[in-house]
C-alpha cells in the first residue's frame, strides 16, 4: 500500500438494492452507488428510466431507504447518458441513465477520520515537565503540496521519505545550536483544489475537495507528532493561498479568512488542543481574515505570506521587494519584518541583506504541464527548513529533498 492509500480511504462499492431491467448500461453508468464514510462523499447513478427527468429523491430512498435524508445530490454535479437498448424480437427502447454526486448531511466536524485522530492526540500523555526558557525555533516550511493534483502519490511518498532527513537535522542542529522550539509554518497551497485556478485544472485533479482536505490532514498530524518531541515548545501558523480560495468563473468570492489552508490549521488545533500531550505545547496563530501574518518569534520579526497578491517586478524577489516597500508607505508592521517567508512561486529563493532575509520556500509537488508550459522550467521539489534567533538572526537555511 503506498503512503498516499495510508491517508486516503478508498471508496467501497456497493450494489444498488434491485434491478428493474435486465439490459445492457451504457459506460460508468451501472446503476448503483459508491460512498466513503471517510469523506462523506460519494457518487449515485439512477435506474433507467423511460423519461429524461429524474427524481433524486426517489432514487436516493431506492439505495438508502429510511436514511436517505441523510443524503443529498450536489446540485450542478448531474450527468445524463441515453441508451438504445435490445429487449429482444427486434425490440429496441431507450433509456435514460443520471449520474451525480452525494454528500453526507451530517456536519463536516463530525468526520469519523476527524474523531479518529482527536481520539488519538487525546489519548497521548504531557510530559513531566515543560520548560519555558525557550532559545532558538527550527522553522519548517509547508508550501505548496497542492494535494489532489496529478502525481500526488509521489508527493506523498516524497514528504514520508523526507520526515527522517528532518528528523536527524534537527538532531545534529541541537548538538550546536539552543533550538528549543518549532514553527511549522503553512505557506499556502497545501491543497490543490478542484476548478477555476488554472486553465483546464479539471483534468489534472484526482481527488475531489473532502479527500484533499483529509489527506492535507493527515500529512500535518503525522508530521506534528513526529517532531514535536524533539522540542520544548511548537508553534502552528498557517496563512492562506490562491488554491484554498472559494473561486467562481477563477474569482474568490468570499472573504480572505475563508481559505482551506486555513481551515486545515483549524482543525489541526480542534484536535491537539483536545490533548493533554499537546494543549500547553502547541500554541497556534490562526489568521481571522488576512493575507500575511506577522509575529515576534526568538527576538526575530517574521512574515508570512503566500505571495500571489504581490505585483510589479519581472521575477518573484522583484515582486517580494516591493511587496515590502509598498507596505512601508502604510505603516504597516510587514514592513518591520527581518524575515519575509513566502511560497507560491514553487523554487526556492533566498535574498539577504545586512538587516532582511527573503526566502521563497519550493513547491513539494511533483509539477505539471501547465506551469512547465507557462514558466518554461520544471520546479525542484523540496522542503523548506531553517533556524532563526540568536547573534546569526538566521542559520542552517536547508532544502530537504
Amino acid at each position: 500500500m503506498s503512503d498516499l492509500e495510508k491517508f486516503k480511504k478508498t471508496y467501497s462499492d456497493k450494489a444498488p438494492r434491485k434491478r428493474k431491467n435486465k439490459i445492457e448500461h451504457p459506460p460508468k453508468f451501472k446503476p448503483g452507488y459508491k460512498y466513503s464514510e471517510v469523506t462523506k462523499s460519494g457518487e449515485i447513478v439512477s435506474e433507467p428510466q423511460a423519461t429524461n427527468k429524474i427524481n433524486w429523491k426517489e432514487q436516493l430512498y431506492d439505495y438508502f431507504g429510511e436514511e436517505a435524508e441523510n443524503y443529498s445530490v450536489v446540485p450542478g454535479t448531474a450527468e445524463i447518458r441515453y441508451w438504445d437498448a435490445n429487449m429482444g424480437a427486434g425490440e429496441v427502447q431507450r433509456f435514460y441513465y443520471f449520474k451525480a454526486k452525494i454528500v453526507s448531511n451530517k456536519n463536516y466536524m463530525v468526520d469519523s477520520d476527524f474523531k479518529l485522530l482527536l481520539k488519538e492526540a487525546k489519548a497521548k500523555k504531557p510530559a513531566a515537565k515543560i520548560d519555558k526558557a525557550i532559545g532558538q525555533t527550527f522553522v519548517i516550511a509547508l508550501s505548496d503540496w497542492q494535494i489532489g493534483k496529478k502525481g500526488t502519490t509521489e508527493t506523498v511518498e516524497r514528504f514520508s521519505a523526507a520526515i527522517p532527513k528532518i528528523i536527524n537535522e534537527i538532531k545534529q542542529l541541537k548538538k550546536t545550536k539552543n533550538i528549543d522550539r518549532v514553527l511549522f509554518a503553512g505557506l499556502g497551497d497545501i491543497v490543490e483544489g478542484c476548478s477555476d485556478f488554472y486553465a483546464m485544472q479539471e483534468f489534472e485533479v484526482e481527488l475531489d475537495y473532502r479527500q484533499q482536505q483529509k489527506v492535507a490532514r493527515r500529512m500535518a498530524y503525522s508530521l506534528i507528532t513526529q517532531l514535536m518531541p524533539l522540542f520544548k515548545e511548537g508553534l502552528v501558523a498557517f496563512i492562506g493561498g490562491n488554491h484554498g480560495e472559494s473561486r467562481r468563473n477563477g474569482k474568490a468570492f468570499t472573504s480572505f479568512g475563508d481559505n482551506r489552508d486555513v481551515q486545515l490549521s483549524e482543525e489541526l488545533y480542534e484536535i491537539f488542543n483536545e490533548s493533554p500531550a499537546y494543549k500547553d505545547k502547541l500554541k497556534f496563530i490562526i489568521p481571522e481574515n488576512k493575507l500575511s501574518l506577522t509575529f515576534d518569534i526568538s527576538g526575530i520579526t517574521l512574515c508570512l505570506v503566500h505571495g500571489h497578491q504581490m505585483r510589479g517586478g519581472s521575477n518573484a524577489q522583484a515582486k517580494a521587494k516591493k511587496w515590502l516597500a509598498d507596505q512601508s508607505l502604510s505603516r504597516n508592521a510587514i514592513a518591520d519584518a527581518d524575515i519575509l517567508l513566502m511560497g507560491h512561486y514553487h523554487f526556492f529563493s533566498a535574498y539577504e541583506t545586512s538587516s532582511r532575509l527573503i526566502v521563497q520556500a519550493p513547491t513539494l509537488d511533483s509539477g505539471s504541464q501547465w506551469f512547465e508550459s507557462t514558466a518554461g522550467d520544471a520546479s525542484n521539489p523540496g522542503i523548506l527548513t531553517m533556524v532563526i534567533g540568536g547573534d546569526d538572526k538566521w542559520s542552517n537555511i536547508n532544502v530537504i529533498r
